[in-house]
């Protein structure tokens, strides 16, 4: 059986209705999504009347007053009537434009900086002033090198020049004819042999057949004393073979008062002498010995002398005497101290050619060089400030960035560089600015950020009493401050963006409600509509369920 058209249309209806209620679902959700639209429109709104901006306010030449957005160029850079400050980044150091980097890095002098902002006048509108000579350092340099060299060039009066060889020498080959013997005795290891030639040198000291007591050399160390007599000169092999006469002239020109001879100069020997009493680890015995077997000994002002030839003999003549309780080996310290001893004797008794030293002298102190002449100040022209307040801010600057110093470091080492005029106090490895791009220096945004984070923080220069009343140029110091603390910057909102985002939120909710009309003609329209189906769906449904009541009827 078909279907008929009451029941088709009934289907119809139902379809639409499902699609209109479905439609309406819709329409609703979108409404909903409009509070969400209009919930971001405030939030944008409300983000914007809360948010700040900083701004610089300075005066200009002609006293306006000048309000801009804050970056680091508008506080940095230079203006008359401008309070100075300087970004300082976690390091320390002073954040500058990459223009007075460049500037800085090109100057080895404050002079040469100041240059480049066209602050100084030309060479001579300035006062004269005396500056050092840069001639007068090395002038006196090379005179202190040549009287050092002049003095190296003195005569030494112990200088085997001026004495007379043994050949000419009549006292050192009797005293080397009569000593052999013994000598020899003695470096075959019989001691006393040779105290019979020290007896003999001294014997002039003392009446024949007679002896004489002798006190070392021992300064703090008590009194080491001997007795020196004819016993020592009887049986010797110097008398034994009829030499002891030759030793008299000998003897009197040891002991002579009037004419006394001295112990040779030895450096070694005297330095040895000190090594031995620095040592911290050196014993008194060791001292005593070195000091008895040396050719020097103390003063009592702590100071090394030479001895004379009269004290070395007696103290040999202790030494040789007791070398054994002393410690002293024979072999390895006594004979070299005899073989020495006996090379002095040689040079003792040469005869000093005084006329041949005098004219070395003469001619020595004839090349003595003269003290320089030059002068240590010199005249220099200066360049006169044509800008007091440009260059005392352009001065603050250099002095922040280099040190205290008028010049830059390592420029020492410039043929430029006067010595005296300063000195910088810092180098490059101490480097006490950095470079601010100029993209971040003329950016709010970037100082806003670098600020509130604490990335950046201010100097300020203050100043205190002035250096040079002429110039005007005054002391100053970068001090630190907080930031909120500087009175030219001030905080405010933005009327900008707080305009646009007004603008933008009114016009937001104007769509919005124009959009939620739109909607609501819709959802009435819909609603209409939906309506007027299920009036008719009832009315359709209700004449089915009564031709189906009837048929039933009719069968039954």
């Amino acid at each position: 059986m078909g279907m008929s058209a009451s029941q088709a249309r009934l289907l119809s209806i139902t379809a639409r209705l499902n699609h209109v209620e479905l439609e309406t679902q819709y329409l609703s959700n979108a409404k909903i999504r409009l509070s969400d639209s209009t919930q971001k429109a405030s939030d944008k709104y409300v983000a914007a009347l809360n948010k700040t901006e900083y701004q610089y306010n300075y005066y200009n030449a002609a006293g306006d007053k000048i309000t801009m957005p804050l970056t680091g160029a508008a506080l940095t850079t230079y203006g008359e009537l401008k309070n100075q400050y300087g970004l300082i980044n976690s390091a320390g150091q002073i954040l500058v434009s990459e223009t007075d980097a460049a500037n800085f890095q090109n100057s080895n002098t404050l002079e040469e900086f100041l240059e480049k902002y066209g602050v100084l006048g030309e060479l001579g509108t300035g006062d004269t002033i005396q500056v050092i000579n840069p001639e007068y350092e090395p002038a006196w340099d090379d005179y202190y090198k040549e009287l050092e060299e002049w003095k190296a060039k003195e005569p030494d009066p112990n200088s085997e020049k001026y004495f007379t060889s043994d050949v000419d020498n009549e006292l050192y080959k009797k005293f080397r004819a009569a000593s052999q013997s013994c000598y020899n005795n003695a470096l075959r290891g019989i001691s006393s042999c040779y105290l019979h030639v020290l007896a003999h040198l001294m014997m002039a000291d003392f009446e024949e057949g007679g002896s004489k007591g002798y006190t070392t050399t021992t300064g703090d160390y008590g009194s080491y004393s001997v007795i020196i007599g004819w016993n020592y000169i009887y049986g010797s092999a110097i008398y034994g073979a009829n030499m002891t006469p030759d030793m008299i002239p000998v003897s009197e020109e040891v002991i002579d008062p009037t004419d006394i001879i001295y112990a040779a100069e030895n450096e070694e020997i005297k330095q040895k002498l000190l090594d031995v009493f620095n040592d911290p680890n050196a014993d008194e015995q060791a001292k005593i010995n070195e000091l008895l077997m040396n050719n020097y000994y103390f003063d009592e002002s702590g100071n090394v002398q030479l001895k004379t030839l009269k004290q070395k003999i007696i103290d040999m003549f202790y030494v040789l005497s007791n070398y054994q309780t002393m410690g002293i080996d024979y072999n390895s310290v006594l004979l070299p101290l005899l073989a020495t001893f006996q090379q002095d004797m040689e040079f003792a008794f040469k005869e000093f050619d005084e006329d041949l030293y005098n004219k070395d002298l003469a001619d020595w102190e004839a090349e003595k060089p003269h003290e320089p002449t030059v002068s240590q100040y010199i005249d220099e022209e200066t360049r006169a400030i044509k800008d007091l307040d440009k260059a005392q801010w352009y001065v603050n600057l250099w002095h922040r960035m280099n040190g205290t110093s008028d010049f830059k470091a390592g420029f020492g080492n410039s043929e430029d560089y006067i010595a005296g005029n300063g000195w910088a106090s810092k180098s490059e490895t101490d480097q006490n600015w950095a470079v601010l791009k100029d993209g971040d220096m003329n950016s709010e945004e970037y100082l806003k950020y670098a600020i509130e984070n604490g990335l950046i923080t201010l100097e300020q220069v203050q100043f205190v009493d002035p250096s040079d009343s002429e110039s005007g140029i005054e002391q100053a110091q970068w001090t630190s401050i907080v930031f909120s603390t500087a009175q030219d910057i001030t905080e405010q909102k933005d009327q900008i963006a707080i305009t646009k985002a007004e603008t933008e939120y009114n016009q937001a909710l104007r769509e919005i409600e124009a959009k939620d009309k739109e909607y609501d003609t819709q959802i009435k329209k819909l609603d209409t509509e939906h309506n007027a189906l299920q009036t008719e769906y009832d009315s359709i449904k209700s004449v089915i369920e009564k031709n189906v009541e009837r048929s039933f009827k009719i069968f039954s």
